[in-house]
């Protein structure tokens, strides 16, 4: 029993002494106080609620006092008339006084137009007399005439004069018209890699050409169009043809000339230099166009090409003095100003000692003093070893070969240095 008693610690038992339990009438709380409202009501000596017929005929009796009122305030109507006005200003109501209205007659504004000029054509052949269709004699540089009117004819002078007047018309104001046989025109195909070489830069190669000549040259696309006089078409077209086959032209100097310098192929990259620089150097300070030609492939080893001059005559023969300095010494004071050579006459079988193991004697001579040796080849114009580079360093360089040789032929072995 104790711990029974011990287990109901938490339970409340009702003896009796607290508030009184609430009953469920079995009615909501809404329902409940809306009794309670119309009980107040009743015992306040209001009347009940009537059935629902009669609340159904209440709207009626409602519709007849709104049709009173409609018909007591019939000043109203008007404010609403006006503000439906006002709503439709927008709207605009054909009343017949505008232009009339646009048929559709099924026919494009295109097909339209082709329908009007073909009748204006057939006006114009009917004023002429001619039939539209019918085989027509054509004769170039004339207006086309019908077969039964004869050139000069009435019909031909006045189909020519409508032509000439519409032409007028859709071109604006008059056009000039050249005297027959007052121009030329010429047209030359110029392949695409050589489209720069004509033009030249900034266009200076044509605008020369069109200065000297007089002529017009149009370079739209990969043919040139000449027009001009005769005579100075001709000279054009000749300028441009040498330009596309040789890269310069007559035309660009006063006094000009033609020559060539026979060179090894081996010399070339000496005349060209690193990335041009060389020939540039002749190209501008000469005033000269210089053309390296392109060596076959299988050509003999010992065989020399021409290397083309073309310019005024005077720096034609300056040119041809730098190349051939280049091509002997490896070197020319105006493309390699400063610089001097010194030859050194050695015996064949003493180049293995300059040129060393692999090329390392003569990488370290290059190397440490700055300087260009060349031993002489079959081919080559100099037939001694070339040491070329600034004064003082040559002279370095060419003391220490020659201790280098003398260390050969006294079989010494080693490399000594020299201060």
């Amino acid at each position: 029993a104790k711990e029974r008693r011990e287990e109901l610690i938490n339970f409340v038992i009702d003896d009796g002494s607290g508030p009184a339990w609430e009953v469920n009438p079995g009615v909501s709380k809404k329902q409940q106080k809306r009794k309670e409202r119309a009980e107040e009501e009743r015992a306040d000596g209001y009347p009940a609620a009537e059935p629902k017929a009669a609340a159904k005929a209440a709207p009626k009796a409602g519709a007849a006092k709104a049709k009173a009122k409609a018909a007591a305030k019939p000043a109203e109507e008007p404010e609403e008339v006006q503000e439906r006005k006002e709503e439709l200003v927008n709207y605009s109501i054909d009343d017949g006084s505008g232009p009339a209205w646009e048929v559709n007659t099924g026919v494009s504004k295109k097909l339209q137009k082709r329908k009007e000029r073909t009748v204006e054509e057939k006006a114009a052949f009917k004023a002429a007399g001619l039939r539209p269709g019918a085989p027509q004699q054509y004769i170039p540089g004339m207006a086309p005439v019908g077969a039964g009117a004869q050139p000069g004819s009435k019909a031909s002078q006045a189909l020519a004069a409508a032509e000439v007047a519409a032409i007028l018309n859709k071109k604006g104001p008059e056009v000039e018209v050249p005297a027959p046989g007052s121009t030329s025109t010429a047209t030359v195909k110029v392949p695409e890699k050589k489209i720069g070489i004509v033009i030249g830069p900034k266009g200076s190669k044509v605008q020369m050409i069109q200065e000297k000549t007089g002529a017009k040259i149009d370079t739209t696309g990969e043919i040139f169009t000449i027009t001009g006089p005769p005579a100075a078409v001709s000279q054009a077209e000749a300028a441009v043809l040498e330009l596309v086959e040789k890269g310069y032209c007559a035309m660009q100097y006063e006094d000009f000339s033609e020559n060539f310098v026979t060179v090894h192929p081996s010399c070339f990259p000496d005349l060209i230099g690193k990335q041009g620089c060389v020939i540039r150097e002749i190209k501008d300070k000469l005033g000269v166009e210089v053309s390296i030609p392109q060596v076959p492939p299988g050509s003999a080893p010992s065989k020399k090409f021409k290397v083309g001059l073309a310019g005024s005559a005077t720096n034609v023969e300056k040119a041809k003095g730098v190349i051939n300095d280049i091509a002997t010494y490896g070197h020319a004071e105006l493309t390699h100003p400063g610089q001097v050579h010194e030859e050194m006459e050695v015996d064949p079988w003493c180049y293995k000692y300059i040129i060393g193991k692999a090329g390392s004697e003569l990488k370290h001579i290059q190397h440490n003093w700055k300087v260009r040796v060349s031993i002489p080849r079959e081919h080559s114009v100099c037939q001694q070893v070339l040491i070329v580079g600034e004064r003082e360093q040559v002279d370095r360089a060419k003391t220490y070969v020659e201790k280098v040789l003398w260390n050969a032929e006294n079989q010494s072995k080693g490399r000594d240095r020299v201060d």
